[in-house]
């Protein structure tokens, strides 16, 4: 009699699971920098370094939160004097998000614990096993945009 082969985890499950243990790591990590991951978030999209996301929906899209997290977590980083809004003159009905001279230092303090954070994902991978990996991701990524849910 042969052996029965359990089903492999579904790669959604695998993706999943990861991605919230990664997650919950980095937050664990910039909490201890002074932040958040939200915090973080919104700092970087505040210093104008993720330039690929111009317009708050964008934004919050691409960081795989919902805009209203999104925007509650731009007002407490106001609230905290983090960030300010302004009028952009390009996108009239979306304010510009800009940092303080106390978020551009936060921003400076949880950047290295993101770098570390992520010097310690690396740890053990080869250059070639993370150029596999990001590629599989984005292929995953493709995937589910370019179908419909059944």
């Amino acid at each position: 009699m042969g052996m029965h082969t359990p089903p492999a985890v579904p790669i959604g499950l695998q993706v999943i699971n990861a991605a919230q243990l990664v997650s919950d790591a980095l937050d664990v990590a910039l909490t201890a920098a002074g932040g958040s991951l939200g915090m973080w978030q919104i700092l970087v999209a505040a210093s104008g370094k993720d330039q690929r996301h111009g317009a708050h929906a964008a934004f919050s899209e691409a960081m795989g939160v919902g805009a209203t997290a999104l925007s509650d977590e731009a007002h407490r980083t106001e609230v905290a004097g983090l960030v300010v809004r302004k009028p952009d003159p390009q996108h009239s009905h979306e304010p510009r998000v800009e940092l303080t001279d106390a978020g551009r230092a936060l921003f400076h303090r949880l950047l290295l614990a993101v770098v570390a954070f992520d010097a310690r994902l690396r740890t053990g991978l080869a250059a070639e096993e993370i150029d596999v990996l990001s590629s599989m991701l984005t292929r995953l990524r493709s995937n589910i945009a370019s179908t419909e849910p059944t």
